[in-house]
């Protein structure tokens, strides 16, 4: 109507026939009698219609599934939490004011202990420098990004080189005619750089999505945020969920965590069809990666109306979401933690049986079996990895004994910094090992710092390996000083780290900036300080005494008055004390990462393929990274020397040794080069071919022996001869080639040709492709112990090879099934008779109850029988060799398989004493209680000897 009459009054105005005043006043009357008009008929005042100018739909976060064991016991689940997240609102006005806004925001967050927990790709590194944290087609989708490109083919190549610097340059200032963020130069670069965090998420992201500035927030920063909001439009205290696992250390590898999207996830995610956004959270390694697709849910969808200053006037929900499928998995969760104590269990006892109070290493070096731990060690390492906190030395809140100890290491740093400048000395002619023990370790790591890939101004892919200088350098015939003047002259030296420019220097000149450059780089190095305490310890100039008062200084023990007194007066010496909290498990083999240190457990249902135990020791917390990682507790986990953060059934690689003869045997079957009657004389060495190795037993001799004996005494005389017989050719002469194409051809037959199945990551298997006489007794393998576990539960079940399994059966959560698992299987061996399964399997039962491997004092009273195999990897001679047993049960009807692995671990007898104690907690449920609850000490490691 109003357009109508507007038009009419248009006509009058261009006829003129009415005096212009007039007109408008006629129109003003008119516009008058609209609106009356309006609110009469239509009911809505043109003013208040003008308000609501759109609807905007948004999408509602389905809730995450969760995870329970084979027997429905909670393993991850969801936990209401306080988010504070943050919307693209029209009310937030100017850049100035969005900055503003945004950077009072972080400094209320951070005044309560959160950090902003959005990605972003530019960080200040240790130099104070801005830098990216990501690299190739990562670091390219980024700077699209930023550019605000639809592409990568659409960027200048001034975009695609830009450094770290130009990226933030154009996000704080923009461009003539893009001015981005203005973020004012009153900000200091580290809140600059977190307000473009939030400023970058903001331009990237779909502006009627929700930014997550901090999640899981306490109740007292949800009051100071929300006392605040009404200086902060866009800002909102939402309540969501928060990914919370129980039974954390026990369950970290196999569950893994979930964490914010990132670009490459999102990329690969939405591949198919679009269903993440920038902010979703979804699973990041473990069954929560690998089940993502399951435990995600469908979100739902809402209606939000808006009125013109983008603030919401109404919601209504026109979708609802679909909260994630329940994964249920293979894994016995009591079986899971009973055996998680009984590995640390057995590695702490372990390590007491080798720690010596005296500067003892035993066999080092002559002999892996023998090597002792001097206690020194212990000391040392409750430093070295970060037990104790020598970064707490120097803060205002340190004891008494902490600020003791730092001027001891200040005292002994401003020595050995004197002696360092004097052997650098530009006329120094010292050599390392001239130098004397102590300084040649602090020489040698001052090329090695200089050399090594963060620092990298010694350019060790340009030095000449063959040049005469850098041989008497490395034949300790030239000094340090002497080489890298030397080096300089090379151009093996990148001075363009050395701020020398274009000008003209002497290599004199160049040598003294480049001293001065290492002694610098030495001040604040955490591998330099430790080194030097290292030094103070087995100087006993730090005492054991004082190391172990500091563990209670600091908290990690709980205090106890009657130890801290007699610490500190003598009447408890420091030596019995560490080996009794190692006892008690206060302070344990991860916290200490010697060796050994770690270890894996595997158990299967061997006619299933079903994995019940998976079991990494050392583990972690996942809850501290999931939903936000705690960096804290991140970094610790990455310095830690004991690496937690491996899973060690799935990724770390071990040989076989012994273990793999039950399959040498059947593979000499299969080539029919023995026979069930086949009866090898063992003469010792093996002088068929050079360099001849040696059967475990030489000088004596196992004699005469069938399959079966030569499993049970583990002769690698047998097994020598049968690879020998496997690798000649149709004229009868010996070719490795031939030997080892054939060992392999088995290796595969029995599942070591791939990953074992299990639905985490998992390292791929290498089946040795040398020596085909020395691969027999299972040299130069490397498979995890996954694959091992495939390997026996295979051997157990007489030849039914799965893909082996975590995942029973998916589940709704009403309880209607979505998809019921069972392990498929990978290989089915049907080339050999019952007679030869007999065989193999004969020998097995005889390696755990024949009194002639002695094991039967460990398995006797167990009251089921058990078959297995040890296993003795040897490392070198300066570490202790690696300890394998595996084996199954009963051994009539085998109902599960077990393989247990640890790393320096020293005698097979060791992992076998603990397949043990888990078969015991299997079958007769030994000790229950006390492993459930982690109530256990350690006892004394087996004094038997298995030799394999």
């Amino acid at each position: 109507m109003l357009d109508v009459l507007l038009d009419k009054l248009k006509k009058l105005f261009s006829s003129r026939m009415i005096p212009i005043n007039l007109i408008f006043m006629g129109m003003f009357a008119v516009l008058i009698y609209q609106v009356f008009v309006m609110q009469i008929v239509e009911g809505t005042a043109i003013a208040e219609k003008q308000e609501y100018l759109n609807n905007d739909s948004r999408q509602i976060k389905a809730t995450r599934g969760n995870i329970y064991d084979r027997n429905g016991k909670l393993l991850a689940y969801n936990e209401p939490s306080y988010s504070i997240v943050i919307r693209n609102s029209g009310l937030m006005g100017t850049n100035a004011e969005k900055n503003a806004m945004i950077h009072k925001l972080i400094k209320l967050l951070e005044k309560y202990g959160y950090d902003i927990e959005l990605n972003f790709n530019i960080i200040i590194n240790e130099n104070g420098e801005l830098a990216f944290d990501i690299s190739g087609d990562q670091l390219l989708r980024f700077k699209k990004n930023a550019f605000c490109k639809p592409s990568i083919s659409k960027m200048e190549e001034e975009e695609k080189n830009a450094t770290a610097q130009e990226v933030f340059d154009f996000l704080k200032n923009g461009v003539s005619g893009s001015p981005m963020f203005r973020i004012s130069d009153e900000y200091s670069l580290e809140d600059a750089l977190k307000i473009m965090t939030v400023r970058y998420q903001m331009l990237i992201n779909d502006p009627s999505y929700d930014l997550t500035l901090a999640s899981n927030v306490d109740k007292e920063t949800v009051a100071a945020v929300k006392e605040n909001l009404a200086d902060m439009p866009g800002v909102e205290v939402k309540l969501e969920t928060s990914r919370v696992y129980n039974d954390s250390v026990y369950f970290a590898h196999i569950l893994g965590y979930t964490g914010l999207i990132n670009s490459t996830e999102l990329e690969k995610l939405n591949e198919n069809e679009k269903i993440y956004e920038e902010t979703d959270v979804v699973g990041k390694t473990g069954i929560e990666k690998e089940m993502e697709s399951y435990l995600v849910g469908t979100k739902g969808e809402s209606t939000i109306t808006l009125n013109d200053s983008g603030k919401e006037l109404d919601t209504k929900v026109t979708k609802q979401p679909v909260s994630g499928n329940d994964v249920y998995l293979t894994i016995d969760r009591d079986l899971q933690v009973a055996s998680y104590h009984i590995l640390e269990k057995n590695i702490a006892e372990i390590l007491l049986s080798v720690i010596t109070p005296e500067m003892d290493y035993g066999g080092k070096g002559v002999n892996a079996a023998k090597i002792k731990v001097p206690i020194y060690e212990v000391y040392n390492a409750l430093l070295y990895n970060n037990v104790v906190d020598i970064a707490h030395f120097r803060e205002e809140d340190a004891t008494d004994l902490e600020k003791s100890v730092y001027q001891k290491f200040l005292d002994k740093r401003e020595g050995i910094f004197n002696s360092l400048n004097d052997l650098l000395k530009i006329d120094s002619t010292v050599t390392n090992s001239a130098a004397g023990a102590e300084m040649e370790e602090y020489l040698q790591y001052v090329y090695s710092k200089l050399s090594s890939s963060q620092v990298g101004i010694i350019l060790s892919s340009k030095i000449n390996k063959e040049d005469t200088q850098y041989l008497n350098y490395k034949d300790n015939k030239l000094s340090l000083s002497k080489f890298l003047q030397y080096a300089i002259t090379q151009n093996w030296v990148d001075l363009s780290k050395l701020g020398v420019g274009t000008e003209y220097y002497r290599t004199d000149e160049l040598y003294e900036k480049l001293k001065d450059y290492a002694m610098n780089l030495l001040v604040d190095d955490k591998e330099f300080e430790k080194k030097i305490y290292r030094t103070l310890v087995f100087s006993k100039k730090l005492t054991g005494r004082e190391i172990c008062l500091l563990l209670f200084d600091q908290d990690v023990l709980e205090y106890n008055e009657n130890d801290y007194s007699r610490l500190n007066s003598g009447s408890l010496s420091a030596y019995d004390f560490i080996t009794t909290k190692i006892r008690n498990l206060e302070i344990t083999p991860g916290q200490l990462a010697l060796e050994p240190c770690s270890g894996s457990l595997v158990v299967t249902d061997a006619k299933s393929g079903d994995v019940l135990a998976m079991v990494t020791y050392p583990s972690y917390d996942n809850n501290y990274l999931a939903n936000k990682i705690d960096w804290n507790y991140y970094s610790k986990l990455l310095e830690d020397k004991a690496t937690p953060l491996i899973n060690r059934p799935t990724m770390s690689k071990t040989t076989t040794g012994s273990t793999f003869k039950p399959l040498m045997t059947f593979a000499g079957f299969g080539e029919k080069v023995i026979n069930t009657s086949t009866r090898i004389t063992d003469r010792g060495i093996f002088e068929e071919i050079v360099p001849s190795p040696k059967c475990w037993k030489y000088p004596s001799s196992h004699g005469t022996l069938d399959a079966s004996q030569a499993i049970q005494h583990s002769c690698n005389y047998f097994f020598y001869e049968t690879a020998n017989r496997m690798s000649k050719d149709d004229k009868g002469v010996y070719k490795d080639a031939i030997g080892l194409e054939k060992i392999n051809k088995y290796a595969q037959m029995f599942g070591f040709g791939d990953v074992s199945g299990v639905e985490v990551e998992e390292s791929k298997p290498e089946i040795s492709n040398t020596d085909a006489i020395r691969t027999a007794i299972g040299y130069y393998h490397n498979f995890t112990p996954t694959q091992i576990s495939r390997y026996v539960t295979t051997l157990a079940n007489r030849g039914t090879c799965f893909n082996l399994t975590l995942l029973d059966k998916v589940e709704t959560k009403d309880h209607k099934m979505v998809y019921e698992n069972q392990a498929s299987i990978y290989n089915k061996i049907t080339e050999f008779t019952d007679e030869q399964w007999n065989m193999v399997q004969r020998g097995m039962y005889l390696v755990v109850n024949s009194s002639a491997s002695s094991l039967d004092r460990i398995y006797g009273n167990l009251g089921v029988t058990v078959a297995g195999k040890t296993g003795t990897a040897q490392v070198s001679k300066t570490k202790p060799n690696h300890a394998l047993f595996i084996g199954y049960a009963p051994y009539e009807n085998p109902e599960i398989s077990i393989t247990c692995i640890i790393p320096n671990g020293y005698s097979s007898a060791n992992a076998a004493k603990m397949g043990r104690e888990v078969l015991g907690y299997y079958f007769n449920g030994e000790n229950k209680e006390a492993l459930l609850n982690g109530d256990i000490t350690a006892g004394s490691a087996t004094n038997i000897k298995v030799s394999d």
